[in-house]
């Protein structure tokens, strides 16, 4: 299992600083990094292979921005070419990993308002004879970008996936035998789902996982996903027993698995990378 650090952090500065940014998580003493095209050019490839060159990290997984699951009902080919893209990308990177979030169509704000428990306020994303119609989409997708270019589509969940007892997240699982999983392990938890038990529940279906940590308390599952987003803590600081959950992917990683920490909003800067990445490698050396 190797130990990576998210440049989600640094938003717009992994473009325009990209050797300053991968050199702070470097110093953090990550193995690799997470980028996405949100915040990076896709035509800007020999810059960020020289700067990870020159500090020694691996580009982990490039993360895709532009799925959506609405597109998979109604639009497949937007969803074909946002995989496509990526994946030639990461088809000339070591680890050929695509991390592909889900997004659900909903109006930003009013998703930022909505109840975890509650999910999406698209219908279709409630009704599971329509979601194992888009799992059964992706699933088509997936292997047909891994046959061509070779890469691994590693779905990265948020809360929705896990409304209305998980139906996104299992449906998937149980559809799309050929999609992987980037577990996000904050948002499966404060969703009300033990990072743990999934990882247990479907093994072979994890190579790659987001690290975060929450204040466990009544009610998680009842905040606004604004609240939540905001809500991540320090990792190692709160209720999500790395110990525990460490000792689980050492065992269901395999060796070239990638877990990859992620700080995204709140007083967060490259100093909590170095915290976190030096707390997950003392507990993977007593491991």
């Amino acid at each position: 299992m190797k130990l990576g650090g998210h440049c989600v952090l640094f938003g717009p500065a992994i473009k325009d600083d990209t050797d300053g940014v991968l050199g702070k998580l470097a110093f953090a003493g990550a193995e690799g990094c997470e980028l996405g095209e949100r915040f990076f050019s896709l035509e800007e490839r020999e810059k960020l292979e020289e700067a990870l060159s020159r500090h020694h990290l691996e580009l982990a997984g490039l993360h895709c921005n532009n799925l959506s699951l609405m597109d998979l009902l109604y639009d497949v080919a937007k969803s074909r070419q946002a995989l496509r893209r990526t994946a030639a990308f990461a088809s000339l990177t070591p680890n050929r990993n695509v991390i592909a979030t889900g997004s659900t169509g909903d109006n930003r704000e009013e998703l930022r308002l909505r109840r975890i428990c509650d999910g999406s306020a698209q219908t279709e994303l409630h009704d599971p004879e329509q979601v194992a119609v888009l799992a059964v989409r992706l699933n088509d997708l997936v292997r047909e970008i891994r046959d061509e270019f070779g890469v691994t589509v590693h779905y990265h969940n948020h809360s929705w996936e896990f409304a209305d007892n998980g139906l996104i997240f299992r449906t998937l699982a149980e559809k799309a035998p050929d999609l992987h999983f980037a577990l996000d392990t904050g948002w499966a938890a404060i969703s009300g789902f033990d990072p743990v038990e999934l990882l247990e529940e479907y093994p072979g279906r994890f190579a790659y996982v987001h690290l975060r940590d929450y204040a466990a308390r009544e009610g998680l599952t009842e905040q606004s996903f604004g609240e939540a987003h905001t809500g991540f803590i320090a990792l190692g600081t709160g209720s999500m027993g790395y110990p525990r959950l460490m000792r689980t992917l050492q065992k269901t990683l395999p060796p070239d698995g990638w877990a990859v920490v992620e700080y995204e909003l709140g007083n967060f800067d490259e100093n909590s990378y170095l915290r976190a990445i030096s707390y997950l490698k003392g507990i993977r050396d007593m491991l």
